[in-house]
């Protein structure tokens, strides 16, 4: 796994794929690391050069000390930093929960690097306060801080049951393996560190009728009320932002729908290519 420094952070990344091929960078969701991509990337990499970062406190990339709270602009800026040294851009961006809200401040701070965006239920918490939906917003923050109360206090397990379950399924966490549940014990202060740049994260809905690239929403038919609300939110304030609904899919599809998303990406790709053609024609 490469390695570079951006802004005195060791970031590590994957890159796969020709690399005279169009890339796509694939922003992972939280308490996980580039490997979120691992059943995604095979259906996509004999076409597309696929750059996976490990973002901010994942995977091998070092854990924020920039002396306050982490947020996704510190997340995108750290993802700019990547395609900078590998000069790659404009991108494809796919974003998922975690990685879709990053994806976001990208696409809006960064608006040169992004050709073309899939967001995937991207944690964009704040947009449900701003949207008049309290009551998802409340439930969502009591979330958010009970995983960082018990992170503090050393409850990592009760902290990932309740993230785990909440997304999943009741049960979710006890069925999984000792070792899945030991990858995610040993993430728990990051993604706490997370949690805070979800609530943090200053995506306004004034912000999402200035997102230039073509843009689609991607949700689970079977997803939680909260991200599908964000998802819709979405697509009434992105101008032309396309839909696609994941028959039978929750929250984690790239795992377990993963040809679902990799059809998603390829035609979502094909749009902005036509769009990025047709308004250099212009």
């Amino acid at each position: 796994m490469p390695a570079i420094t951006v802004n005195g952070l060791n970031a590590n990344y994957t890159d796969s794929g020709p690399a005279a091929g169009e890339t796509i960078l694939l922003l992972h969701a939280g308490g996980t690391s580039s490997v979120h991509w691992r059943k995604v990337a095979p259906l996509l990499d004999g076409d597309f050069r696929l750059v996976a970062p490990d973002l901010i406190g994942f995977g091998a990339t070092d854990r924020w000390r920039g002396g306050r709270e982490l947020t996704h602009d510190d997340q995108a800026d750290l993802v700019a930093g990547i395609l900078d040294h590998l000069g790659v851009g404009p991108v494809h961006v796919v974003g998922h929960s975690y990685g879709g809200a990053t994806a976001t401040r990208l696409a809006l701070r960064h608006r040169e690097k992004t050709k073309g965006l899939v967001l995937i239920e991207p944690v964009l918490t704040p947009l449900l306060k701003q949207s008049g939906d309290s009551k998802l917003f409340q439930a969502a923050r009591v979330l958010a801080c009970a995983f960082i109360a018990d992170a503090e206090a050393g409850r990592s397990d009760a902290a990932w049951r309740r993230f785990i379950d909440n997304h999943n399924g009741e049960g979710t966490w006890n069925g999984l393996s000792d070792q899945a549940r030991d990858r995610f014990r040993a993430m728990t202060m990051e993604t706490a560190d997370a949690y805070r740049s979800n609530l943090n994260n200053g995506t306004r809905l004034t912000d999402l009728a200035g997102i230039a690239a073509p843009t689609m929403a991607v949700c689970g038919e079977a997803s939680c009320k909260s991200f599908r609300r964000i998802c819709k939110i979405i697509r009434e304030r992105v101008p032309g932002c396309a839909d696609r609904c994941i028959d039978g899919a929750g929250h984690m599809s790239p795992l377990t729908h993963p040809e679902s998303v990799a059809a998603a990406i390829r035609s979502h790709v094909d749009v902005a290519n036509w769009c990025a053609t047709h308004r250099t024609a212009a």
